[in-house]
């Protein structure tokens, strides 16, 4: 077995690995699917490579050549969803993969019937290369607009891997091209969607865009890694063999990079898990606190009410008055700590609600909290009732004006609103929370509803994910409309 054909079962090897940690650990992100196909991609490609130094079988080559070009609309894909563009470019990207589809349609067929295409794999390969640039220059463009408006350190960090890795597989990968036209150029396309691949799963898994990395993720990673290490280094030895010098330099040289690109990449890890360790730790102490409060809180109820009712013998009404007062915030205090405690079943229990005197209560319990901010109401008439937990649905609204009123920190109005819509199937109810602040960027709104994604520094990235969550266990959905410097509606769409 060759070199080269050692390099490219360690990439295959690699590239199953990547499919298998984006498929299962992905967990529910919208960049699993992206990532996931580029590996199969990628896999399929150093697998046909493998055959091709092996058995030095021209069909080999052409298995490659029908792969090769799905590489480019899938790497697109992922950078698109990365930046949260995927919407606002949806036809650009329909387009990339119809051309790129054409091209591994004609590379089949000249697989199936050699001769069909003037000039075989180096005519696909010109044109491969020609159409590829462009939209490596696209995502490129793209990506280091969102490195210098990127809002948080953690975002910026992210936004620079993935830049990086698409300068690094732009260059190498078309090494390969340019040695089908017959160019002197070593082929190293190899080694670029390796390094690639290496870069997406660190950002996705080490740097926080999937949550669902534990231990074995972890160790995952670090094959990976390894892996790409090995290859690099045996890439080297093929190339300069009989250069001793140039090894050396070239070997020095790697290892130099790999450490710096390890340190760097172990450093976004390890911010982002600070982040969850600091949230896991706020909600296992939380649940702790609920659970030891009850207790004293009990007694101090009966301790209040024992008051209350000495007082009302001894005929002293004023303090009987404040006495009765600390039993009711004491009460008020164990409905919050019970509340905390449903959240996390998120089973509702359901009850007939007026959905406008809820929207009223839950306003006046928020409206002192930002004195700057005006509050309007847009409530249906007459009253609307519905079948709904009150507590967990109060929960949600409080957490949806709690976002308006951070989205707004020099002022502004929130719009409160009921409705009743009877189109469709089945009649709903929809309650909406309406601010004229920030808004969102297109990849925060893609984003909004994933776990733990937050744009805020000191956020646990749960608000929205625990909206979705509960209006989806009462059988509704949420409707989000954002804009950029005009403000955020969020619509609660509930059966009726």
């Amino acid at each position: 077995m060759t070199g080269w054909a050692w390099v490219h079962a360690l990439a295959a090897a690699s590239g199953l690995m990547v499919a298998v940690l984006a498929a299962t650990r992905s967990g529910g992100s919208r960049l699993g699917l992206p990532l996931t196909l580029l590996a199969v991609d990628q896999f399929a490609w150093n697998v046909a490579s493998v055959g091709t130094s092996l058995s030095h079988d021209s069909r080999y080559a052409g298995i490659g050549a029908v792969a090769s070009p799905l590489f480019t609309p899938l790497a697109l894909h992922f950078v698109l969803r990365f930046l949260g563009r995927k919407q606002a470019l949806r036809r650009p990207l329909q387009a990339a993969y119809a051309l790129f589809g054409l091209q591994s349609a004609l590379a089949l067929l000249e697989l199936v019937a050699p001769g069909r295409v003037p000039g075989g794999l180096a005519t696909l390969s010109g044109l491969l290369l020609a159409t590829s640039l462009p939209i490596a220059m696209l995502a490129l463009v793209l990506v280091a607009r969102h490195v210098s408006v990127a809002s948080t350190p953690l975002e910026r960090a992210r936004a620079r891997v993935l830049l990086l890795a698409v300068v690094t597989v732009s260059v190498l990968l078309s090494t390969e091209l340019l040695a089908d036209l017959g160019l002197p150029v070593p082929r190293l396309a190899t080694l670029g969607s390796f390094a690639f691949n290496v870069m997406l799963t660190l950002l996705t898994f080490g740097m926080g865009l999937f949550p669902q990395a534990n231990r074995g993720t972890a160790v995952a990673q670090a094959v990976v890694f390894g892996l790409f290490a090995a290859v690099a280094y045996l890439s080297l030895f093929v190339l300069f063999q009989a250069r001793l010098g140039v090894l050396l330099i070239s070997s020095t040289a790697l290892s130099l990079v790999l450490m710096a690109a390890g340190w760097f990449l172990l450093e976004g890890t390890l911010r982002s898990r600070v982040g969850l360790e600091r949230f896991a730790t706020l909600g296992r102490f939380s649940a702790q606190m609920a659970h030891d409060l009850k207790n004293p809180l009990a007694a101090a109820k009966g301790a209040a009410e024992y008051l209350a009712e000495e007082m009302k013998r001894a005929a002293q009404p004023q303090h009987e008055e404040f006495a009765q007062l600390v039993v009711q915030q004491l009460d008020r205090l164990h409905t919050v700590i019970e509340r905390y405690q449903r959240l996390s079943r998120l089973e509702p229990e359901r009850r007939e609600v007026e959905l406008n005197a809820l929207l009223r209560k839950v306003a006046s319990l928020q409206g002192f909290a930002a004195p700057n901010v005006t509050f309007q109401w847009d409530l249906a008439q007459p009253e609307l009732r519905a079948k709904v937990d009150a507590d967990l649905l109060a929960s949600v609204l409080e957490n949806l004006i709690k976002n308006a009123l951070e989205a707004m920190p020099s002022g502004g109005t929130i719009t409160l609103g009921t409705a009743r819509r009877d189109e469709g199937e089945r009649p709903e109810v929809v309650l909406s929370v309406k601010d004229t602040g920030v808004g969102m960027d297109a990849r925060a709104r893609e984003q909004a509803f994933e776990l733990f994604f937050t744009t805020k520094a000191t956020g646990s990235g749960l608000g929205l994910a625990f909206v979705q969550q509960v209006v989806a266990a009462h059988g509704g959905q949420v409707v989000l409309t954002t804009r950029e410097r005009v403000g955020t509606t969020v619509e609660l769409v509930l059966p009726a």
